[in-house]
């Protein structure tokens, strides 16, 4: 009878693609054009989680309605624990690994379970038991993304995105200086979600990845978003997507697994540059104005 479901929500102007709930408050970065800041580019995904309680036998009603209540809202936080443990920081652990070697992500993930909200109940009398569902955010404040960012990032300041190669002419590849974002296409690549993504070429240089963000912006937006299916696809060509009206696109050459999990894409060094040189004049990657297409 059990059910747990990782369920991905959206705001109004955009898609991403596997668990959380909006936050109710944006930070302005001062840094982050005001384009950036519209919360409708916010990550609203959450992790949802069903529990179930038995009306105990030979107890009048409302008491034992209330006490299946209360199994329900157990089982469904551990059914949602279950759920976390499983989502991927990056391509090199999960949260349930980060669980086992660091006492305080433990105690922190532990205490986003217990704040996690009940968004729909019922009493289904033919079968005697109570329902809960309940969910926990992925990004915003008290979010499961908070945790993460706190003990990846930690205090430290971002890092700004490093410069083409020095052989790179932006004049002889003539440099739009006009883009609004980035797209990034892995579609049907069997790229993984996940908090810190990265994107590399295919030199092994960094391109763009969580020490280049913001930590207050990656707890409340995220690194990257993600567009994933045609719904999602649609709100990047309607210009409606993190990324703006105008962005740059570019094809993944593949995706890059270092331990776990495939999270990070690869791209050509030519590509890399073009992205490094445009970012100069239009800073789409100063501003995060990143989609990954899944």
């Amino acid at each position: 009878m059990k059910k747990t479901l990782i369920v991905l929500t959206s705001a109004a102007l955009f898609s991403f693609g596997t668990g959380i709930m909006p936050a109710d408050t944006y930070f302005a970065l001062p840094e982050v054009s005001a384009q950036y800041q519209n919360p409708a580019y916010a990550q609203t995904d959450m992790i949802t989680a069903d529990g179930y309680g038995v009306l105990p036998p030979n107890m009048p009603f409302g008491q034992a309605k209330l006490m299946a209540r209360r199994a329900a809202v157990v089982e469904a936080q551990r059914n949602l624990l279950e759920a976390v443990k499983s989502v991927a920081i990056d391509s090199e652990t999960n949260v349930e690994k980060s669980m086992l070697i660091n006492d305080t992500i433990h105690s922190e993930v532990s205490g986003v379970i217990s704040g996690a909200r009940v968004i729909d109940e019922e009493y289904i009398r033919q079968d005697g038991i109570y329902r809960v569902t309940m969910s926990v955010p992925m990004y915003g404040s008290g979010s499961l993304g908070q945790v993460v960012f706190d003990n990846v990032i930690g205090n430290n300041p971002k890092v700004p995105v490093p410069a083409p190669s020095p052989l790179y002419n932006p004049s002889a590849n003539r440099v739009n200086g006009s883009y609004t974002g980035l797209v990034i296409r892995a579609r049907g690549a069997g790229l993984v979600r996940t908090f810190c993504p990265a994107i590399y070429d295919t030199s092994g240089r960094a391109i763009y990845g969580v020490y280049n963000v913001d930590k207050k912006y990656a707890i409340d937006y995220g690194v990257v978003g993600y567009a994933q299916g045609p719904q999602g696809w649609d709100k990047v060509r309607m210009g409606t997507s993190r990324a703006g009206a105008n962005p740059l696109v570019v094809d993944i050459v593949e995706v890059r697994q270092r331990v776990a999990n495939k999270c990070d894409v690869v791209i050509s060094v030519e590509d890399a540059d073009r992205i490094l040189a445009e970012n100069r004049s239009s800073h789409f990657l100063d501003n995060y104005a990143v989609m990954f297409e899944i």
